[in-house]
């Protein structure tokens, strides 16, 4: 490294930048000996600084014409749609949601549950009961016309519907206790796709679990067919026309859903009871899962010293985070996906994996580092209440902010509190496909996989190895900021930024949905109540939704709204503006629940021919299909085959002479 003596006594010199005829001194130094440079002779040492210069003003030009651009694209105004339909209804909409390929609107009203025609937005039937208030809403597709129905009402009460034809069953109410000091609340209730488990969080009596039930479908469909029956005989019973007229009623009894697995969170971690290694390593689940961390020989007394010391090192850091010696208690919330076979899991026969059905559960409670497995089919000697073991545990290095899986559940993603994205490829290799780091100081707020369904669906029912697997994730800050994450392994996975965050509170989002049937689609609601299409691949603002002038967006910081992606509706509830500024509770609001129709829109036409370059893999494709594309593509080479035929015969014709020759 060179070495430069100063000239003169020692002080602080005069910066330099502001007059360049210095930098050609004798006596010039660079502050910073690393980046010490040899000067150039003249005359290279212009011609460097000329072409320093000429770079300088061509990205002054780049970077003014990008101010451009983006100014001109935020006063381009999208344009706004209204509502195509409105669904009337008694009382208020607390909850919608679309499932199933009949096209049917599940509504949870203030007094009960709805079902809604999508074709005509007729009442078919409904759950009425004046004292329960639905507040969330799941509904799962079992076969043609038969649905299964999870609800939450305002109480945190948990109950399981069974919907088929024109007639919704009461089949269990999960928690509700006549004695209100013993009674649990349901945080969350999920049904797995065909309808098999379902799992309810519950919390009571300062304590947190998930139950897991195995739901008897095929067992409900019969004996809801027994009683249509049973009532039809009742009717063809009653042979007078007054009497005809008589609304017959069957009580329709279900077989209860059967518990499988009571799930608690994990102990925190103290003080080891055990006297020596060799016992630990016997009490660690048949010696095969040992990454929970509570089975280690670390006594109460080295625990609180380590503490101590921790407290002392860091104390100034502790005290600024916590200036009055208390910290707000976070919540022991728990997020659980329902996993069909995979390299991770393979238990289960082949059948059960390409019908669909899934043979494990993963769960992770609320800022713990671990991210636990169970198998679905539990041991016999296994009790349902007592606390199953897990079948695999996977430690983290941060604590699990949020999660995502696709739909086929080939995929799963892990957000961290430090920033960091985990993406695991579960069903194929069982090996993380990448991990991304968003920038410094973005905290997750929540992430989603943009997957094209039709594929999706594919996968789950011809599952094979991609070639170069390629996932798409969208990740919502809680600054308002949007990030786009392009992962296919190795250098290849990219990070972008969609959306930066907001200068007004008002402009914050407060939702975001992705369109599986539209590639790259996103809805986003703010906190204003403004409902906008944004297209991840052209980072800019398709459309936006407006309700009647005489509604506004009822709750905009938590709206009410679903979207059917397989006939392209959003379902919005509005509710009505009051003239002045009248004091009237929410409840006693008139409202109405507003459809958008995608069909024959402007915007429609670019993403169709955006799916249709998206095309399903060759090997996702039934074999009828594969036939056919094999069949068609024989046909349309059939000239050029036809042309290289004459040229093979002569081939043909010289072979067979050579090997006349070689037997003379």
């Amino acid at each position: 490294m060179p070495v430069y003596i100063r000239k003169g006594a020692m002080h602080i010199p005069s910066p330099s930048e502001k007059d360049w005829s210095k930098m050609e001194e004798e006596d010039y130094y660079l502050k910073d000996p690393d980046q010490a440079l040899d000067c150039l002779p003249q005359p290279y040492r212009m011609i460097g600084k000329i072409v320093n210069r000429i770079f300088d003003q061509s990205w002054e030009k780049i970077q003014a014409r990008e101010e451009c651009r983006e100014a001109e694209r935020l006063k381009r105004k999208a344009t706004a749609y209204q509502p195509t339909d409105e669904i009337k209804f008694y009382g208020r909409a607390n909850c919608i949601t679309t499932c199933g390929a009949e096209s049917l609107i599940f509504v949870g009203l203030t007094s009960g549950l709805a079902v809604f025609s999508m074709s005509s937005f007729t009442r078919i039937c409904g759950w009425e009961a004046g004292e329960v208030e639905i507040s969330t809403l799941s509904a799962c597709h079992v076969t043609n016309q038969t649905y299964l129905i999870g609800t939450v009402d305002n109480m945190g009460v948990a109950r399981l519907f069974y919907f088929t034809c024109d007639h919704i069953s009461l089949v269990k109410v999960i928690n509700d206790l006549e004695d209100i000091s013993k009674r649990t609340i349901c945080m969350n209730l999920g049904i797995c796709q065909g309808g098999e488990y379902a799992g309810i969080l519950l919390q009571g009596s300062g304590e947190t679990w998930l139950d897991v039930y195995r739901l008897p479908k095929d067992t409900w469909l019969k004996e809801v067919e027994h009683s249509y029956v049973a009532k039809t005989q009742k009717v063809s019973e009653l042979n007078c026309d007054e009497k005809s007229e008589t609304v017959v009623s069957v009580e329709t009894k279900l077989t209860p859903p059967a518990l499988i697995m009571k799930i608690k969170p994990p102990r925190p971690l103290a003080g080891s009871h055990f006297k020596s290694a060799s016992e630990a390593l016997q009490k660690t689940e048949e010696s095969s899962v040992i990454g929970s961390g509570l089975n280690h020989v670390i006594s109460a007394q080295q625990w609180d010293q380590q503490e101590a010391i921790f407290c002392n090192l860091f104390r100034k850091y502790l005290e600024v985070k916590s200036p009055d010696g208390t910290e707000e208690k976070k919540s022991n919330d728990a997020v659980f996906y329902f996993l069909f076979p995979g390299k991770i899991l393979q238990m289960g026969s082949d059948s059960k994996s390409q019908t669909g059905t899934p043979n494990a559960i993963s769960v992770h409670w609320s800022d713990r580092h671990l991210l636990y497995w169970y198998f679905l089919v539990r041991p016999h000697k296994e009790k349902s209440e007592s606390e199953p073991k897990p079948d695999a545990v996977w430690p983290c290095a941060a604590p699990v902010v949020c999660s995502a899986a696709t739909s086929c559940t080939s995929y799963l993603a892990l957000g961290f509190e430090d920033g960091a994205i985990t993406i695991w490829d579960i069903k194929h290799s069982g090996f993380p496909l990448a991990l991304v780091m968003l920038p410094e100081g973005c905290h997750m707020q929540d992430i989603y996989f943009l997957e094209f369904s039709d594929i999706s669906r594919n996968q789950m029912q011809f599952p094979s190895m991609p070639t170069k697997p390629r996932v798409r994730i969208l990740a919502w800050c809680t600054s308002g900021s949007l990030y786009l994450i392009t992962a296919a392994g190795g250098k290849e996975t990219t990070v972008t930024l969609l959306r930066d965050s907001p200068k007004t509170a008002d402009d914050l989002i407060s939702a975001v949905l992705p369109i599986p049937t539209l590639p790259s689609a996103v809805l986003l609601i703010s906190r204003e109540g403004s409902v906008e299409l944004f297209d991840t691949a052209e980072r800019e603002v398709v459309c936006r939704f407006v309700v009647p002038v005489t509604h506004k967006v009822a709750l905009p910081w938590q709206p009410v709204f679903a979207l059917d992606p397989v006939d392209l509706c959003l379902f919005l509830r509005g509710d009505e503006r009051l003239p002045g500024k009248q004091a009237v509770h929410a409840s006693d609001v008139p409202s109405a629940v507003f459809c958008f129709s995608f069909e024959g829109l402007a915007f429609m036409e670019k993403f169709r021919t955006r799916q249709e370059s998206v095309q399903t893999p060759f090997r996702f494709l039934p074999w009828d299909k594969r036939c056919e594309l094999f069949l068609q593509n024989r046909y349309e080479n059939q000239m050029e085959r036809c042309k290289q035929l004459p040229d093979c015969w002569k081939q043909l014709q010289k072979h067979a002479e050579k090997k006349e020759r070689h037997r003379k």
